[in-house]
């Protein structure tokens, strides 16, 4: 089987498209119950710019914001991938957080809040099985509306990106209830 991405799935790629999503300036763009699921599931993003923006409902100078929160920042270049140019501001020191944000800003990034990525004990084997604790990231894959299974990622980098050489691709198994939907589905073919 083979599955190609339609080419509306490049503007999913883009950070920016995050940025448009979160930033208050387009929330009139949106109705009540989008800014809703916005707000639920879309970190702070912001285009790296001079100016001001909000953050918490209040208006900041966004250089001055991302140089001072570095903690709990990350830059990402607007279209790459492989997590090629993404600096976690709480893995490297002031400066070099700032020598990154001036770079940033001469070209395409955003700035995003640090979302906390779960850590679970996998089973390794190294010699003999231990368990350790590994981040993980699950990514659905959709096809006609519908969840068909998923990509699961574990690394012990803060990075999870298998291009990068800090994570793996691990397989994904339903323990129990079975696929959503596919009662459904079963019970709509016996029909016909």
């Amino acid at each position: 089987m083979t599955v190609v991405n339609s080419f509306r799935a490049k503007l999913l790629h883009k950070k920016m498209s995050l940025a448009l999503l979160s930033d208050d300036r387009y929330a009139a763009l949106y109705t009540p119950p989008q800014r809703a699921a916005i707000a639920k599931h879309i970190p702070w993003t912001r285009k790296i710019r001079e100016g001001h923006t909000t953050y918490a409902g209040k208006v900041v100078d966004l250089g001055d914001f991302v140089i001072a929160h570095r903690e709990r920042l990350v830059l990402k270049p607007n279209d790459e991938y492989g997590g090629k140019g993404v600096v976690l501001g709480w893995t490297i020191d002031q400066h070099e957080w700032e020598q990154s944000f001036l770079a940033a800003l001469a070209s395409s990034y955003v700035v995003q809040e640090r979302v906390d990525v779960p850590r679970y004990p996998f089973p390794v084997v190294l010699g003999q099985m231990h368990f350790l604790d590994l981040s993980i990231d699950h990514n659905p894959y959709l096809f006609w509306g519908s969840v068909s299974g998923c990509l699961a990622r574990v690394s012990s980098s803060a990075l999870l990106n298998v291009t990068a050489g800090a994570g793996s691709v691990v397989p994904t198994y339903v323990i129990a209830g079975g696929p959503v939907g596919a009662r459904e589905r079963s019970a709509a073919r016996s029909d016909a």
